[in-house]
């Protein structure tokens, strides 16, 4: 990215909602100057705890931003603080999540900062992200 200049800034808004047989849902909202510019939510089984995959999400929505929208500063809001405020993650899962994230924040000018849950706009798509596993296990179970 050297030598060229940087586009606007991408705030890219992440949640993930994880019930207690394992399954997950991820909800994503990408905005540029306050207007959404893409929206994504779905459901998968998932093995860690809650904090683990929000980073996972994290570190996901920073793999995004690198590929689709290269040239751009980019804010990813996430509501769980211990992805972003931990100094010493408590699991060796949870730490290699939150590896993975500043690994990723280092390779340009790409930040992760918390955002209140109410104010996230990608936590009801994470909830229908679930819903639609849920949904998909009832039609095969059917």
């Amino acid at each position: 990215m050297e030598g060229c200049a940087l586009r606007e800034c991408l705030v890219i808004y992440v949640d993930a909602a994880l019930d207690k047989n394992g399954r997950a849902g991820c909800g994503l909202a990408v905005f540029i100057r306050g207007r959404a510019l893409y929206t994504e939510s779905f459901g998968f089984a998932h093995d860690g705890g809650s904090a683990q995959l929000e980073a996972h999400v994290c570190a996901a929505a920073l793999d995004l931003a690198a590929a689709r929208w290269p040239l751009h500063r980019v804010i990813v809001r996430t509501d769980c603080a211990p992805v972003v405020r931990s100094r010493c993650p408590s699991s060796d899962s949870f730490r290699a999540a939150v590896h993975e994230v500043r690994e990723r924040c280092r390779r340009g000018h790409r930040v992760v900062r918390y955002v209140s849950r109410k104010a996230n706009p990608a936590h009801e798509l994470a909830r229908e992200g679930l819903k639609s596993l849920l949904k998909q296990t009832l039609l095969v179970a059917a």
